[in-house]
């Protein structure tokens, strides 16, 4: 059982599986005691499709944690219909940490304000992002095939919160856990 009474109480305000995702952190923190965490609960709308995502981090003095559970359509393979997993990587690992400021008025930023938009990306080395796009030339008559141009990021997780959709708190909570993972990391560099 999961013996973090913050956690547990924040994962059952969100509402979504709160029971499974505190089984699977219990098991993935082993022993360790979470010294931050933050909760993102997420909806994503496909064609004919609503999805519930629910990703939560956590700080380790050792590791940073991750666990995200999501909708996920029952299968042969999958007989369930919401699939949970974690991940483990220790702090020694981490090679970067971007938090994003982005606001429509920036002359009118005051010291502490909460941004419109904060976007936390944290990268290990284990996966890589590749978008590619139709190349093309100036010509708008040409109909060559130009192949693509794309880019490859390197960004293990990425988490975005807009305090109008999402509310201010929620940013404010991913800045703190941000400032949170910065000294951390800075202590095992």
């Amino acid at each position: 059982m999961l013996q973090h009474p913050a956690l547990v109480a924040e994962l059952e305000r969100v509402g979504y599986f709160p029971r499974i995702v505190a089984d699977a952190l219990e098991i993935a923190l082993a022993g360790e005691k979470p010294q931050a965490f933050y909760v993102h609960p997420d909806v994503a709308f496909g064609v004919g499709t609503i999805g519930q995502h629910l990703t939560v981090v956590l700080l380790t003095p050792s590791r940073l944690i991750s666990a995200h559970a999501d909708d996920h359509a029952a299968d042969e393979l999958t007989p369930a219909a919401v699939a949970a997993s974690t991940e483990a990587v220790p702090l020694r690992k981490i090679e970067t940490v971007t938090l994003t400021h982005i606001t429509g008025e920036p002359s009118e930023h005051l010291p502490g304000d909460t941004p419109e938009v904060v976007r936390l990306a944290v990268k290990w080395g284990s996966s890589q992002l590749l978008e590619l796009e139709p190349a093309g030339c100036g010509d708008p008559e040409c109909l060559a095939d130009h192949g693509y141009s794309g880019s490859v990021t390197g960004e293990d997780m990425g988490l975005q919160v807009a305090a109008d959709v999402n509310g201010q708190d929620l940013a404010a909570k991913l800045i703190e856990f941000a400032r949170q993972l910065y000294a951390a990391t800075a202590r095992v560099a």
